[in-house]
């Protein structure tokens, strides 16, 4: 009988200290909400729809000059563009788009935008687009 209430504390022992160590390993909820603003990021989606009549080879200078801001102005942290591949019926003729991301708002207003590399590229758009559409959102991790 002895022998048996041993096994039953040992093997309580057991159970209990699983469940501390696991508890230990939750992170606490204040650190998770700190890691959460920490990995926010600012998206910035630009997409055109080029005009009918838009050379081929200005489409393309164009989408290099928007790549090349990439290098230019620093506080991009991310950058990547695509064709429009959607089979739906929504894209209203919009055909490349653009996602851009910085750390914060002040990096997009007062660094990205002003810049004079984007204030050049900017200008160069006019007499191609069409239409341009422009969305900021904070990603949530």
């Amino acid at each position: 009988m002895k022998w048996k209430n041993t096994l039953f504390l040992i093997a309580l022992s057991a159970v209990v200290f699983a469940c501390v160590q696991e508890r230990k390993e939750e992170p606490q909820e204040a650190e998770v909400v700190k890691e959460s603003k920490e990995e926010k990021r600012l998206r910035h989606v630009v997409i055109f729809k080029f005009n009918d009549d838009a050379a081929p080879e200005d489409v393309e200078r164009l989408n290099q000059s928007f790549n090349a801001l990439a290098d230019s102005i620093p506080v991009i942290q991310d950058f990547e563009w695509g064709l429009n591949d959607s089979p739906e019926k929504f894209h209203q003729d919009f055909t490349h788009c653009y996602l851009l991301t910085f750390a914060s708002e002040e990096d997009r207003d007062s660094i990205y935008t002003p810049h004079p590399a984007h204030q050049a590229f900017v200008a160069s758009l006019g007499a191609h687009l069409e239409k341009v559409f422009v969305v900021d959102y904070w990603a949530n991790p």
